[in-house]
């Protein structure tokens, strides 16, 4: 946990001005010397999404007279999916996993720890009994190794709508969301076996705080057995105007145990020359291994309130100091890297013929400075090239 103390002993006499720029500094400082001394590496996917055109130049006569694999291969929704780790010291990029030519396909949505990936997957074999054709099992989550050996196993299938596994920081638990029969189901897993220890009904958190709100994200705290979920209200209408629904940070045990709301307080906006609405709710993204929480927010500045910003707003456990980082307006979600020194995020941008187009970043989050890292092209129906997708999964450690 940090301490300000020393800070208030040595300084007595100092302005508040001075000394929260003092504790600023002493926040940012530790942020930077946390346990992570190794290099951070960013890790993303690039995916290639076959259209009728490009689809069309590698196959032209279709299935007929087509092999075994070329058959396998136009079930693919993606031609491939390229992982990519870079690292922040020297902007080095390098090449971790790619499915080409495998009948094992990846879809770019996931988690990484420990040099492994978790993401969704499906395997294809051609088989000529009972009849001749295509197989596939069911959709399942995946382990990759992510070290150039192309190495993968299966864990377990895949729910119904359900989201990304995230991993805690000790990488011993993993936990997603699916939603059954009208239900947020939360499950978790223990790593080292994979098999799951517990599942529960969200229910038991929303019902007496937001019953209308809707689960946005969720992600583990830094002990690595409780959980934080960010609960909003998607529809302004109807039954959410009650008064009684409060969207927030709530957090759980990961047995489903509610532990309360994560205080307003916590990491509240407060920027000089901006103004923060009061239908805007900020996100937690990550509570790092030093207890600092890092969240997302918006505001505008003052007289343009319809021209919304998105800020990474940084708080130490006892809110003795707190950094406010503005980011571009069409920024995604950002990811934060275990030691709390970089972010990353996707910048959408829209193109003059009104078609989107994604830029991946990297800030430093002391200095603020950008670094441009990946740009996808604006996907094209009509292109005889797949169409261009990016994803962030997360950070590894050298």
């Amino acid at each position: 946990m940090l301490s300000y103390a020393a800070g208030r002993v040595t300084l007595p006499r100092m302005s508040y001005v001075v000394q929260m720029r003092s504790k600023l500094l002493l926040f940012m400082t530790l942020l930077a010397l946390c346990p992570y001394q190794h290099g951070q590496n960013l890790v993303y996917a690039v995916s290639f999404a076959e259209t009728r055109g490009s689809l069309h130049v590698r196959f032209p006569n279709g299935v007929l007279g087509a092999s075994v694999s070329d058959k396998l291969a136009m079930l693919r929704h993606y031609r491939k999916t390229e992982i990519y780790s870079v690292s922040m010291i020297d902007g080095r990029r390098s090449l971790l996993f790619s499915d080409e030519g495998m009948n094992f396909e990846i879809t770019p949505t996931g988690s990484v720890s420990g040099g492994k990936a978790y993401m969704e997957g499906v395997e294809r074999e051609w088989r000529t009994a009972p009849s001749p054709g295509a197989y596939a099992d069911p959709p399942a989550i995946y382990e990759i190794s992510l070290d150039g050996s192309r190495q993968f196993r299966r864990l377990f299938e895949m729910r119904p709508n359900q989201s990304a596994t995230i991993l805690n920081s000790q990488g011993t638990r993993a936990a997603f969301s699916s939603f059954v029969d009208g239900k947020d189901l939360i499950s978790i897993f223990d790593t080292h076996t994979w098999k799951l220890i517990d599942s529960w009904d969200l229910a038991k958190i929303k019902q007496p705080n937001c019953a209308y709100c809707s689960l946005m994200s969720f992600g583990w705290l830094a002990d690595g057995h409780r959980l934080f979920f960010n609960l909003d209200v998607v529809d302004d209408e109807g039954e959410g105007s009650d008064a009684s629904v409060k969207p927030g940070i709530y957090l759980a045990s990961e047995d489903g145990g509610y532990l309360g709301e994560l205080s307003l307080d916590v990491g509240r906006f407060q920027l000089t020359g901006y103004v923060h609405p009061n239908y805007v709710n900020r996100y937690l993204l990550e509570q790092l291994l030093e207890g600092s929480f890092v969240f997302q927010d918006h505001a505008a500045k003052e007289g343009h309130m319809g021209e919304l910003q998105p800020f990474v707003v940084a708080c130490s456990n006892s809110c003795n100091a707190q950094k406010d980082v503005p980011q571009k307006r069409g920024a995604g979600r950002p990811y934060v890297s275990p030691s709390g020194k970089y972010l990353a995020y996707i910048e959408e941008r829209t193109t003059p013929n009104y078609r989107p187009e994604w830029h991946l970043w990297s800030q430093d989050f002391r200095t603020g400075l950008e670094t441009e890292l990946f740009v996808s092209p604006a996907p094209n129906p009509a292109s005889v090239e797949p169409n261009v997708s990016l994803t962030v999964l997360g950070w590894l450690n050298d």
